[in-house]
């Protein structure tokens, strides 16, 4: 199946894409008069364009499952050359529980009217905030990296 997918990959996405290409342009412009004879109030009930957001909601969840079985299987047939990305991921997630773990409980009152007017709970917002700490965190490495990089080759 992958020397397949490899193969052939692009010419049946490209395939798959232009097949539900066809199909909603066929379906929208054979009821596109009708549609346009709706009063704008009532062109919103139609569901002329539910295959097209159909078709493109269950194209993105079946590539996100390839993603996934593809990723699961190339690190099970391959354990050795996975390790490392294994570990950077394991690195990555501590990273990310302990900035976390230091994101602050304790908001101001403009927060808590916020938090309160879109139900956000206590453990929402501490996951917002260790997720904001963890991103600047990551393009604080990734300047020094950019940096370290830039003088290094200036010396090479």
């Amino acid at each position: 199946m992958y020397k397949f997918l490899v193969r052939n990959g692009q010419l049946l996405a490209f395939g798959v894409g232009i097949l539900f290409t066809v199909i909603f342009l066929g379906s929208v412009l054979g009821g596109l008069d009708s549609f346009n004879s709706l009063a704008e109030e009532e062109q919103s009930t139609t569901g002329i364009f539910d295959f097209g957001l159909v078709a493109a909601i269950a194209l993105a969840i079946l590539c996100v499952i390839a993603l996934v079985l593809f990723g699961i299987y190339h690190i099970v047939t391959d354990l050795k050359s996975a390790r490392q990305g294994l570990i950077g991921a394991g690195a990555l997630l501590v990273l990310f529980f302990i900035a976390r773990a230091a994101a602050p409980a304790d908001t101001g009152d403009n927060i808590q009217k916020l938090m309160q007017e879109f139900s956000v709970s206590d453990a929402a917002s501490q996951n917002i905030s260790g997720g904001i700490a963890f991103t600047l965190i990551l393009m604080g490495f990734a300047a020094v990296a950019f940096i370290f990089s830039e003088i290094r080759n200036f010396f090479k």
